[in-house]
């Protein structure tokens, strides 16, 4: 699995709490609050701080902030769930090959969908069905 790969699966996972938009960035512990925000309000901007912050920071070789942008960008059948649109972005993130040799730092960011609710759950039967593209 190449280091971008593990990036993207662990800060998914991480901002989840599982085991640029132009606006004010509130530090966050975990995505969930933005997710929220963002089904209320249309948009919402943080930057994950914390342990998982300083995890992720140190597996990638970079102090830099973990930025997260997330938009709702379509409806769900589901009252008070939506579609989001969450990129993360990392400055300076350096990858690592096979051997374990590093190369050059660059920024990286991922960028993905999901259906959530404003209650801080998934919606019920979530397999794609009911979703308004």
């Amino acid at each position: 699995m190449s280091g971008r790969t593990l990036m993207i699966a662990a800060t998914a996972m991480a901002m989840l709490g599982l085991p640029s938009l132009v606006q004010a960035r509130e530090s966050v512990t975990s995505i969930k609050p933005l997710l929220i925000e963002a089904l209320q309000a249309g948009k919402a901007a943080g930057t994950l701080v914390g342990r998982d912050a300083l995890a992720l920071s140190g597996q990638f070789g970079t102090a830099a902030p973990i930025l997260v942008d997330v938009e709702r960008i379509g409806t769900h059948t589901e009252a008070g769930c939506g579609r989001l649109r969450v990129v993360t972005r990392q400055a300076g993130v350096v990858e690592r090959d096979a051997q374990g040799k590093a190369g050059p730092a660059t920024d990286q960011s991922f960028a993905w969908q999901v259906n959530y609710c404003r209650s801080g759950r998934f919606p019920i039967g979530e397999s794609g069905e009911g979703v308004d593209e």
